[in-house]
């Protein structure tokens, strides 16, 4: 019986692609490869290009990177339709994602329309928030503290209450409002119990450990910090 597989291929380095999911490209008959704008290439397609075959059909779809609704619904459930019909054709249908599949994924979208039209096997990835942890020693949190990971997109008041209350946080999607962000950390004094990192994994990281004279232009779109009131840099 064909499958649709979502794989998570973590965030930059081909080596940190988990063995199942090298396998699991071995075997498909059509990948699905996202890019954020028409023109550009795809970041996972990027990562996973040593583990697939010269023989495997490769389809680029775009997604909006916007919050136009009907265009992201337009989007979504036409790709949604394609993998849908090759998968009841009896092909093995893949779709990378970098990162985590379940993590403010796109693939979330496609799962939540075929989730009950055809059979779907997710594999999951390194998130940014680990990768950073790990390779830069700093422990995300421990005993009894919560692990709060949140959006910078969600307001400034919010953010603020969970910067303020929290002990651990993960910061995603911070291109747009870093400024802001970076405002908070000062306020609350938490500059040396922060991190903020830029395309980790990737051969352009960046690692900022100070938030003296940082430039919010130098500041990419995979860009996390992280914080942690009882760890120190």
């Amino acid at each position: 019986m064909a499958v649709f597989y979502g794989i998570g291929v973590g965030v930059g380095d081909s080596k940190a692609v988990t063995v199942k999911a090298k396998e699991t490209l071995g075997m498909l008959d059509i990948l699905y490869v996202p890019t954020a704008k028409k023109e550009s290439a795809s970041v996972a397609h990027n990562i996973v290009k040593p583990y697939i075959s010269q023989y495997l059909e490769i389809r680029e779809r775009h997604f909006p990177m916007n919050y136009n609704q009907d265009d992201l619904n337009s989007a979504w459930n036409s790709i949604a339709s394609e993998i849908e019909e090759e998968v009841k054709k009896g092909k093995n249908v893949g779709f990378v994602t970098i990162g985590d599949p379940m993590v403010y994924s796109t693939y979330i979208y496609l799962l939540k329309i075929l989730k009950s039209k055809i059979d779907i096997v997710t594999l999951p990835g390194i998130t940014s928030f680990l990768d950073i942890a790990s390779s830069e020693n700093f422990p995300l949190v421990e005993g009894e503290n919560p692990l709060v990971i949140i959006p910078a997109t969600i307001g400034i008041e919010k953010l603020e209450t969970y910067i303020k209350n929290e002990t651990s946080l993960v910061i995603m999607k911070v291109y747009k409002n870093f400024t802001e962000v970076v405002e908070l950390i000062k306020k609350y004094n938490l500059e040396k119990c922060s991190i903020v990192v830029s395309n980790s994994s990737k051969d352009n990281k960046t690692v900022y450990r100070s938030f003296e004279n940082i430039n919010p232009e130098d500041i990419s779109y995979f860009t996390t910090i992280l914080i942690n009131k009882g760890w120190e840099n």
